[in-house]
């Protein structure tokens, strides 16, 4: 029986629900056929929060110059709201992948579903608004989301996301603790397919917490990444895939977080090692592979907890930076011409110019040793 003010939030991380899951959702007429294995496990909490990291389109017409373009099929925000999704994050690198339609379309299925959703809007202020949800046990719990991907930054854009300076986001994590007990943050935000969370966002996370947040919940590395505990607070870096395409073997592997909340502070959490199969279907991992999932992700906290990620986060960082920030800003000319690798370039901050330092000294270092 809960105590009074308690409740338990579930968090699970990206919803992608296109290409081969799109195909099976397709064959199955189920729009939730990826989350069928997982029966009522994903739903023993209070309140349930998702990433939503595609648009949905219609007119299914992708952006010009979008680098990537991945779409949900209308109907799943009603689909996620009946299953029993609370609210998810619209705040990241893909809201734009089919421009202004797609966005639209998004906000108004989930508008008509009475799906909540943060994190995008007409403006920066619009889209950092936050939300207020209802535990079922009737404990009202705020959300705000946030996203450091430029192209959900283009203020030439209809719809855009806002920008999670650590300033804006302790004013509007104060001001929401001016309405409700606990805040929930959200964050689309760090390194791609890195296992360790990056410094800034780690100092996002405190300064999120330290001004009355409970939880601060990220996604963008699609890769399971640590937590960590902050005062009564809890980060929660990056919650990896949940329902989606298998990108790689390391995104195979996940879990999902419930978190135990009493008068705005965690009392409690557990991990819930998942995995996704080839089909494209998440289920709970058992046996062997549950422990060895389990241990991962019991590794990647304490190495936040001894002082060894940040340096960890630029290992990893700097061993894939030719290959997949180079390649990936090569990609994008060729897509998108100069004008959006420029924009993407204005858009570095310390934390890049950091990271090309290290990516650069390590290979000329490693040239000298050869």
């Amino acid at each position: 029986m809960s105590e009074p003010g308690e409740f338990t939030l579930t968090a699970a991380g990206d919803l992608m629900f296109y290409g081969p899951l799109a195909e099976h959702m397709a064959a199955s007429g189920d729009l939730l056929w990826g989350l069928l294995p997982l029966g009522d496990a994903l739903r023993q909490g209070d309140l349930l929060f998702g990433n939503f990291e595609t648009p949905i389109s219609v007119a299914r017409q992708p952006a010009p110059g979008a680098p990537d373009k991945y779409f949900s099929p209308p109907g799943v925000a009603r689909a996620l709201r009946e299953y029993g999704f609370s609210v998810v994050n619209l705040a990241h690198n893909h809201i734009y992948d089919f421009g202004a339609e797609g966005a639209e379309a998004t906000i108004t299925e989930m508008d008509e579903s009475g799906l909540p959703h943060v994190g995008i809007g007409r403006n920066a202020d619009e889209a950092a608004r936050s939300v207020i949800v209802m535990s079922r046990n009737g404990v009202p719990v705020g959300f705000i989301g946030y996203t450091t991907a430029h192209n959900a930054l283009n203020p030439k854009n209809a719809y855009v996301a806002c920008f999670p300076a650590l300033e804006r986001v302790a004013r509007d994590v104060a001001a929401l603790r001016n309405e409700v007990e606990t805040v929930v943050v959200s964050c689309h935000t760090g390194a791609q397919y890195n296992p360790y969370p990056a410094p800034e966002t780690r100092r996002l996370a405190r300064a999120a917490i330290e001004a009355g947040a409970a939880v601060f919940l990220g996604h963008h590395p699609h890769v399971p990444q640590g937590c960590e505990r902050i005062g009564d607070g809890l980060a929660v870096y990056s919650l990896g895939d949940f329902s989606a395409p298998v990108h790689n073997e390391q995104t195979r592997r996940t879990f999902f977080v419930r978190i135990r909340i009493q008068t705005g502070a965690v009392r409690a959490y557990e991990l819930v090692p998942c995995y996704i199969t080839d089909e494209c279907q998440t289920a709970l991992a058992e046996g062997a592979l549950r422990n060895e999932i389990a241990n991962h992700l019991a590794e990647l906290t304490r190495a936040i907890d001894e002082g060894r990620s940040d340096d960890l986060h630029f290992d990893t960082a700097r061993s894939r930076f030719f290959s997949q920030y180079v390649s990936s800003w090569m990609r994008e000319l060729r897509v998108g011409g100069p004008r959006v690798l420029l924009r993407k370039f204005m858009s570095l901050r310390a934390y890049h110019a950091q990271l090309i330092g290290r990516a650069i000294f390590g290979k000329l270092w490693s040239g000298r040793r050869e």
